[in-house]
């Protein structure tokens, strides 16, 4: 049993990343926003030497911090980053076991450059095709960042899923007063 509190987003995504998906071989992943890596050196870690990540951001400062944690941390390349929009993800992979998307702005970076509703949108219609059998997508949203904008133009499009094709949950947690973020994850139902 993994130890994290669930009221750390982020470890609790990675935890549900590593009981689904930790030792499976030939695995590709995404980390759509790589910001300062983290993400990215996790899924390279449970990638191993038999997957490969693929991380996107549009912010070449990203990328490069990005580049620079997985050089220093990993004894192995098994990724690619490119310097892209998210909306394009589709253009440089075809088929996807993991996506993460971590939306929102560059940490320690200029807060007016961030993730926007529609490109957001256009990413995950993108790549929900290209899901296999028991491929998902985890998407962590933040309600302030834009005043909801983006948080609200996901959740109606996740909501217009085929529910009979996918699954969508949707997490929050519910007794906090400074609007944490919230979990979508997307996924094949049959």
């Amino acid at each position: 049993m993994i130890d994290d509190k669930y009221g750390k987003i982020v470890c609790f995504i990675h935890n549900l990343i590593k009981m689904s998906y930790m030792g499976k071989d030939n695995l590709n992943l995404v980390d759509a926003t790589c910001g300062n890596g983290f993400d990215t050196l996790f899924l390279c870690n449970v990638a191993g030497k038999t997957g490969h990540v693929t991380g996107f951001d549009v912010q070449s400062e990203a990328i490069e911090r990005t580049n620079d944690l997985l050089k220093g941390s990993l004894d192995y390349i098994n990724y690619r980053l490119i310097n892209d929009s998210h909306e394009f993800i589709s253009k440089y992979i075809s088929s996807l076991d993991v996506c993460i998307f971590n939306l929102g702005y560059l940490p320690q970076f200029d807060k007016k450059i961030k993730t926007d509703g529609d490109t957001t949108v256009a990413a995950i219609n993108s790549l929900i095709p290209l899901l296999n059998k028991n491929g998902r997508i985890y998407i962590t949203a933040y309600i302030t960042h834009d005043t909801g904008e983006e948080y609200t133009k996901i959740s109606e499009f996740l909501a217009s899923l085929n529910n009979s094709e996918y699954n969508v949950l949707h997490i929050r947690l519910i007794n906090k007063s400074n609007n944490p973020p919230e979990i979508f994850i997307v996924e094949k139902n049959a």
